[in-house]
């Protein structure tokens, strides 16, 4: 084969290959889950168990979807469900999979390891979770009363930055 033949056929043989990825691309990149049903799962988890457990069971990915509530204010089902204080909907979530944050983990008990990430970025402990709440206001809702006072001890005295997210 001569040179200019090898050639063209393999500069057509790259822009098929090339086209084809772009059209797999595109036809597994559309949006599965849309921003509305993000919207309205998160919502759901605030305090819907069964709406809460109807969505996940349709769309199972939206577990670990985030709803951006204001600028910044970033929150998921789980976030939603532990600053409420539903403990039900919060299991039935991590149960299927959901990821825990420190704010979680303090509302579900999970003290210690929360505790040992404070103590080793002091930061934390004035890092404002979903709305502002912060993780007194977990402890709180959560009844963990010793971790409750150990969070005072060291300084956090607010369930709520209210202005965490005011830009």
């Amino acid at each position: 084969m001569d040179r200019k033949k090898f050639l063209r056929q393999s500069l057509m043989a790259g822009g098929v290959a090339l086209l084809g990825a772009g059209v797999l691309y595109a036809a597994n990149n559309k949006a599965i889950i849309t921003a509305e049903e993000i919207t309205e799962f998160v919502f759901a988890a605030h305090s819907d168990l069964e709406k809460t457990k109807s969505i996940a069971d349709k769309k199972p990915l939206i577990l670990n979807c985030t709803n951006q509530f204001s600028r910044g204010d970033f929150e998921t089902a789980l976030g939603g469900a532990c600053h409420m204080g539903r403990k039900d909907i919060a299991d039935m979530l991590i149960q299927r999979g959901a990821r825990m944050d420190l704010f979680n983990l303090t509302f579900m008990g999970h003290t210690d390891l929360v505790k040992k990430m404070i103590e080793s970025y002091p930061q934390y402990l004035n890092a404002p979770g979903p709305h502002g709440f912060t993780f007194l206001h977990h402890a709180k809702v959560g009844k963990h009363t010793d971790f409750a006072s150990w969070l005072q001890d060291k300084g956090l005295t607010t369930d709520r930055f209210k202005d965490a997210f005011s830009e």
